[in-house]
């Protein structure tokens, strides 16, 4: 059994078209179930009705032709029912429809299996049978089975066949789910980019001359080098230079220890430079593949950039010409020198077949304000100069919008920046609410603490600066003095104001390309503080660094990730002041002073809400990570598509959470901040607010949003409403019930924009 259904769903995974698809499927079925009839009804455009996408059986002009309502016939009581169906005979049944021009007449007994994918029902796979007998136990798991396993392959292939789908409504609005890779919303144009030549169309050549080859591929090297050199300038002042490092990765791929190096042998065994290239990529980009890791599965992706722009000069071709106006680079893989091609002015927006939110790409649209869009399944040399409406917000890709929803983003387009100039003329002024409560906005900062002053300077401080970023951007572990350097540069910067670094913290989806995790369950696993305190070599010379980075300026504040436990914090304590002795003798041996930065923890693993009162004694502030907390409060993989969904910040449980945190922290007079993404979303930070969170660390570019709401509600109406909330059963409710409350206060765009 399992190995027909694997034959199965291979044969139907092979095929080019959902059309092909079912057709494939149908065939297979029957001869495999060795029954009379298969067939397959899909539900299109989420319309209320079944087509007959496909049969071996039933007539073939009936394909596409037949439409069966939910509330009609035996297929229709299955989808409603959202179970399996085993009919002796069919025709007797009380739902039975007669469709004269479907031709089963003479099929009596009848077994029917729901397509459902992620509590959605996609279709009904049907087989029918002369004879009148009810299918035995084995062939109903059969179907079921097939069913659900296939659920996944049409969905991904009726994603995939948007752009032809049959029988459009169009009164219905189509969208191509993807993966949010930077917010934002885009109306432009399509610019395809897709290569002449790849490397898959290399063949493999051989030389005699190997000088002339050599000296062909030092030129091609050299180009490669200058244009990227070139690139990050371009981009360094638009960039931090956390992001301007992927550049710095790209370089160290052409120099001679790396990828060069090797090609340069190869091509010194008799190959041809552009074979050279092409086996050498080919050997990297099947080791990264191959590896577990999301981060460094994305090198893989980095390489085959790097020696396709080597290639592209072995050949001789020029980069493609861009469109005059505005555009949405829409390409198989986005790579970070793709999107540095295009001028910040004229890129609107990024869709990506491949890559996820770890993608240099993603990281350097985050950084430039882009909105992304990543995994999308569809056929992009379809999209070549169509309009497209990303909403990096949802995820949502329109092609070719009708002009109603066109109409609808351009308004929200339009009202997001009517809103930006609004709020940014408040940004100068107090973040206070009507009634006079005072909210710290701190940042989130990791790949742009050093960049956008214009905005910062407004802000409170610093509530999270993730140490984690530059480690992840370089090829070994940063020397303490690196280290530095660098926390010295965000000190400064931020100089009279508290700036909260927090210890490393990889594992789970950050991972580091040189100390690779292998692990089943990595968000459970070998992360954040267990990490460090299992390698104190580490631990040490980050706090070393951060120490020596604030003499003299006495605004450093230490914050440990992933607390689960009170031995973890009494561990790190000990550890931290072995640190601090050590560079309080050398400061003072130079007559410098070192103060002692305060110390907080995470709030993200919900054992430590059991044990607040002990951390309340051991240490200074807490600092909520929200996402974290809410990931692991539901047991949920917000990365993980099929379950991405159940992710709700506004459950009831989180809020029972962030409530119980507050008045602990109130209780025993310790400091609390929020710095999820929660508080940067104007839902999320009225009810913080309402809770008592009178701390808020949010991203840059939410500091103007959130400021403007601050300065328009109060926290009496505020607390009102959260007494509400807490009657309620959903976190859609609780959103709704706020959404009305910024609505009556004008403040309606601000939750749409947000989505």
């Amino acid at each position: 059994m399992l190995t027909q259904l694997r034959e199965i769903v291979e044969k139907v995974n092979q095929a080019d078209s959902l059309e092909a698809a079912m057709a494939v499927l149908v065939v297979q079925i029957r001869d495999v179930m060795q029954v009379d009839c298969c067939s397959v009804y899909l539900v299109h455009d989420a319309l209320n009705y079944f087509t007959l996408a496909a049969t071996d059986g039933l007539a073939q002009g009936a394909v596409g032709n037949i439409h069966i309502e939910f509330n009609e016939g035996v297929v229709g009581l299955v989808g409603q029912k959202e179970e399996p169906i085993n009919l002796a005979d069919a025709q007797v049944h009380p739902r039975f429809k007669y469709l004269a021009e479907v031709q089963e007449d003479d099929y009596r007994a009848f077994l029917g299996a729901p397509i459902i994918h992620q509590r959605k029902v996609l279709g009904v796979l049907v087989v029918q049978q002369r004879c009148a007998r009810e299918f035995d136990k084995n062939e109903e798991s059969f179907l079921v089975t097939l069913a659900a396993q296939l659920a996944n392959v049409i969905a991904h292939s009726q994603s995939k066949g948007f752009l032809a789908a049959p029988n459009r409504n169009k009164k219905n609005i189509r969208s191509i789910k993807g993966i949010a890779g930077s917010s934002g919303i885009a109306i432009a144009k399509a610019q395809v980019i897709t290569p002449q030549v790849t490397l898959e169309m290399i063949q493999t050549e051989h030389t005699e001359d190997v000088t002339a080859e050599l000296s062909r591929f030092k030129s091609a090297l050299a180009k490669s080098t200058d244009e990227i050199k070139a690139l990050a300038i371009r981009l360094k002042g638009q960039l931090p230079s956390e992001a301007l490092a992927i550049f710095d990765v790209y370089l160290h791929m052409l120099a001679e220890a790396s990828l060069s190096g090797e090609i340069k042998a190869q091509i010194k065994q008799g190959y041809r430079a552009t074979t050279a290239v092409k086996l050498v990529a080919e050997r990297y980009v099947a080791q990264f593949s191959a590896m577990s890791d999301p981060y460094l599965r994305e090198r893989a992706t980095d390489t085959k950039d790097v020696c396709q722009r080597l290639i592209n000069h072995l050949i001789g071709l020029e980069p493609p010409s861009l469109l005059a106006d505005e555009l949405i680079l829409v390409a198989e893989e986005v790579t970070a020198t793709m999107l540095a091609n295009v001028p910040k002015e004229k890129l609107k927006g990024i869709v990506s077949v491949k890559g996820s939110a770890n993608s240099h790409a993603a990281i350097l649209a985050r950084a430039l304000g882009i909105p992304a869009l990543m995994g999308m399944a569809l056929p992009i040399e379809k999209l070549s100069h169509s309009l497209l409406i990303l909403d990096g917000y949802s995820g949502e890709l329109y092609v070719s919008p009708e002009q109603a929803v066109l109409l609808e983003y351009q308004g929200l387009l339009a009202e997001e920046k009517q809103l930006d100039s609004i709020m940014r003329d408040c940004l100068e002024a107090p973040a206070v609410t009507k009634d006079g409560v005072k909210i710290e906005m701190l940042l989130n900062a990791g790949l742009s603490a050093d960049t956008e002053i214009a905005i910062n300077e407004f802000a409170d401080g610093v509530g999270l600066y993730r140490t984690e970023v530059p480690f992840m951007l370089t090829e070994s572990f940063p020397t303490e003095l690196e280290q530095s350097e660098r926390y010295r540069g965000i000190l400064q910067t931020y100089a009279a104001k508290p700036v909260t670094m927090r210890t490393l913290d990889v594992g789970g989806d950050k991972q580091l390309p040189y100390f690779p995790i292998i692990e089943e369950n990595p968000f459970l696993g070998w992360r954040g503080i267990r990490l460090t305190l299992d390698h104190p070599e580490i631990f040490l010379v980050q706090i070393k660094a951060m120490l020596r980075a604030s003499i003299g300026l006495n605004n450093l504040q230490i914050m440990l990730p992933m607390i689960s436990g009170i031995t973890e914090v009494d561990d790190a304590v000990r550890l931290i002041h072995q640190a601090w002795s050590e560079i309080n003798e050398q400061a003072r041996m130079q007559g410098q002073h070192l103060r002692k930065p305060k110390l907080g923890v995470m709030l993200e693993v919900p054992s430590a809400l059991y044990i607040l009162p002990q951390l309340a004694k051991r240490v200074d502030f807490w600092s909520v990570g929200s996402n974290d907390l809410t990931q692991y409060l539901l047991a949920v993989d917000r990365n993980n598509p099929q379950v991405a969904d159940i992710f709700d910040s506004f459950h009831p449980a989180v809020l029972q959470a962030l409530q119980h945190i507050i008045t602990q922290a109130k209780q025993h007079q310790v400091s609390v901040s929020l710095c999820g993404e929660l508080a940067g979303d104007p839902l999320g930070a009225v009810i913080l607010m309402a809770m008592g969170y009178t701390k808020l660390s949010m991203n840059t570019y939410n500091i103007a949003r959130i400021k403007f709401v601050i300065r328009h509600v109060a926290i009496a109406e505020l607390q009102a409403i959260l007494a509400q909330a807490y009657e309620l059963d959903s976190g859609k409710a609780v959103r709704q019930l706020f959404a009305q409350y910024l609505e009556q206060k004008g403040l309606g765009g601000l939750v749409r924009a947000g989505k």
